[in-house]
């Protein structure tokens, strides 16, 4: 079994550290992927940093149990997730795309999201103001607590000179806000 967590991880934080924790815990991958996608179709490039910067991060963030993969350079752009997982895909392995609620609500607008559901499971974690029992999407929930971290606050705080201490990982936090005050 395969769990796959991309996204932008711009930057990474605990608080995807602590739900990809959950989700091994819970399932017992023989692999746990993690992926900085390298050009999000459905975000604006501004204040994304170079794919690079940010897998560097995520190897800080994630430890051990995770494979940080740079899949996602070497497919054809512009990344979606059903060519990773088509890449990813080995016969009779199940695999599970890792993704918040927000993401699920929205997922009727993913690339070919009908092929996606047909090569994998969706396991979802919980985001504060959504409700996944609303979901006609099949999906398995993810027991854990609902986090309130966001990259976008994280972001928004280095710019403003607020704290992000406890947010990101203490080795990378210095790196990190440097790197954004600098974008």
């Amino acid at each position: 079994m395969i769990i796959f967590f991309g996204g932008s991880f711009n930057p990474p934080h605990v608080g995807h550290k602590i739900i990809a924790n959950i989700a091994y815990d819970e399932l017992k991958p023989n692999r746990f992927i993690i992926s900085a996608t390298p050009n999000p179709p459905h975000k604006k490039n501004d204040c994304i940093l170079n794919t690079k910067k940010r897998i560097f991060f995520c190897k800080a963030t994630f430890g051990d149990n995770f494979e940080i993969s740079d899949i996602e350079q070497s497919l054809s752009k512009p990344s979606y997730t059903l060519k990773t997982l088509e890449h990813l895909k080995v016969q009779d392995d199940d695999i599970f795309l890792l993704i918040g609620e927000d993401s699920l609500f929205n997922f009727y607008k993913w690339y070919k999201y009908e092929e996606i559901l047909k090569i994998s499971k969706l396991l979802v974690y919980p985001r504060l103001g959504y409700n996944t029992e609303k979901s006609v999407i099949p999906h398995i929930k993810l027991n854990a607590p609902i986090i309130e971290i966001s990259s976008t606050d994280i972001r928004y705080r280095i710019l403003n000179k607020k704290t992000i201490k406890g947010m990101v990982d203490e080795t990378i936090e210095e790196e990190i806000k440097n790197v954004y005050i600098n974008t």
